[in-house]
C-alpha cells in the first residue's frame, strides 16, 4: 500500500522511499547524483591532504545525508563546515600555529582550484537534486495553502548535454576566480598619481610589512578592496555594453519593436499620461455639459408643461361662466 500523496492538481507529492528510489534508478537523475557524490569525494580528499580528515568525513556524511533527506538548508551550512576546516585543519584552534585569518596571495593553486571546483559541482549539482525530488520554482503566494504541493521539475527535461555545460560553467568560474585574484593581488590603488589610480605592484618591497605607510600609499587588504571596487565596476560596465550588443544583435524583427514600443513609452510615458488625463477631463467636461444641457432642456419641458396646464386650467374656469350668462340672456 503506497503512502503518497495526491496533490489537488493530480501530481502526487513524493515520500521518502520515493526519493531514494528516484535518486537510484532514474537514468536522467542518476548523472547529477553521481556528480554530486564525486564533488563532495573530491572535498574529502582535498580535507584529507590538507591534515582535517575529520572534516572530510562530516562533510561527506552531511552532504549525503543532505541529499537523501531533502534538507534544503543543508548547502549554506555545508559551506561553513567547509569555511571552518579550512581555518582550523583539526577542528580546534591551534595557538602556536601561524594565524589563520591571514588572506594568502598565492594563485592558480591546485587544491584551491579543485576545492573550488568540487565546492561549485556539489552546490549546482545538489540545487538541480532538490528542484527534482523538493520544488524548482517558488510558490504563488507567499503563504503556502493548505493542500498546496511545491512543483517539482520532471525528470524528462533534462537535456543530455545539461551536466557537460555544468561542469564547464563551473571550471570556467573558477578560472575567473583565479586571475582576479591574480589582478587583485598584482595592482596597486595609488589615487595620489595622475591618470590611472593603478600600477603593478612590486613584490620585492617591503612597504607592506612598514607600520607608517606613505602619504596615498595603502596597505594590502586596503589594496585588495580598492582594487576589486574598480574590477566590479569596470567589468560590470563591460559585461554590460557587450552583452548589451549581444543582445540587440540576436534579437528578431518582432523583439527590436517590442524593445522600441517600451523604450518609447520610457521615454514619453510623462507626456502621455499628461495628455491622456486632459483628454479623460475634456471628455469628463463635455459630459457634464451635456448632462447640465438635458437637465436644462427638461427643466423647460416641465415649466412649459406646467405653464400651458395652468392656461388650460383658467380657461376650462371661465367657460362655465359664460354658459350661465348666456341662459340668463
Amino acid at each position: 500500500m503506497s503512502n503518497t500523496v495526491k496533490a489537488p492538481g493530480g501530481q502526487p507529492e513524493l515520500t521518502q522511499g520515493d526519493v531514494i528510489r528516484l535518486l537510484a534508478t532514474d537514468a536522467a537523475a542518476r548523472p547529477y547524483v553521481l556528480a554530486t557524490l564525486a564533488a563532495l569525494v573530491m572535498i574529502f580528499v582535498v580535507l584529507f591532504m590538507s591534515g582535517s580528515d575529520l572534516g572530510g568525513i562530516i562533510v561527506v556524511l552531511f552532504g549525503a545525508a543532505a541529499m537523501a533527506l531533502r534538507w534544503t538548508a543543508a548547502p549554506p551550512f555545508l559551506l561553513l563546515v567547509i569555511a571552518y576546516f579550512q581555518l582550523f585543519p583539526f577542528g580546534v584552534p591551534d595557538p602556536g600555529s601561524e594565524n589563520p585569518y591571514q588572506v594568502r596571495e598565492s594563485h592558480f593553486q591546485v587544491t584551491d582550484m579543485v576545492l573550488v571546483m568540487a565546492v561549485l559541482v556539489y552546490l549546482r549539482g545538489q540545487y538541480r537534486l532538490f528542484g527534482l525530488v523538493h520544488q524548482i520554482v517558488p510558490p504563488d503566494s507567499a503563504l503556502k495553502r493548505k493542500g498546496e504541493v511545491p512543483v517539482r521539475r520532471p525528470t524528462a527535461h533534462i537535456r543530455p548535454d545539461e551536466l557537460a555545460w555544468m561542469l564547464a560553467a563551473s571550471g570556467a568560474l573558477v578560472l575567473i576566480g583565479q586571475a582576479v585574484w591574480w589582478l587583485v593581488n598584482a595592482l596597486e590603488f595609488v589615487p595620489m598619481e595622475s591618470g590611472v589610480p593603478f600600477r603593478w605592484a612590486d613584490p620585492r618591497s617591503l612597504r607592506a610589512f612598514s607600520r607608517d605607510q606613505p602619504p596615498g600609499e595603502f596597505r594590502p587588504g586596503q589594496n585588495r578592496f580598492f582594487v576589486l571596487l574598480g574590477i566590479l565596476f569596470f567589468g560590470t560596465l563591460l559585461v554590460r555594453l557587450v552583452f548589451g550588443y549581444w543582445r540587440l544583435r540576436v534579437m528578431n524583427a518582432s523583439e527590436g519593436a517590442m524593445v522600441l514600443a517600451d523604450t518609447s513609452w520610457g521615454e514619453s510615458h510623462r507626456e502621455r499620461v499628461r495628455l491622456e488625463k486632459w483628454r479623460v477631463w475634456g471628455r469628463r467636461r463635455a459630459s457634464e455639459r451635456a448632462e447640465a444641457a438635458a437637465q436644462e432642456a427638461r427643466r423647460r419641458e416641465k415649466e412649459a408643461a406646467r405653464k400651458r396646464a395652468a392656461e388650460e386650467e383658467r380657461a376650462a374656469r371661465k367657460r362655465p361662466k359664460r354658459a350661465r350668462r348666456d341662459d340668463q340672456k
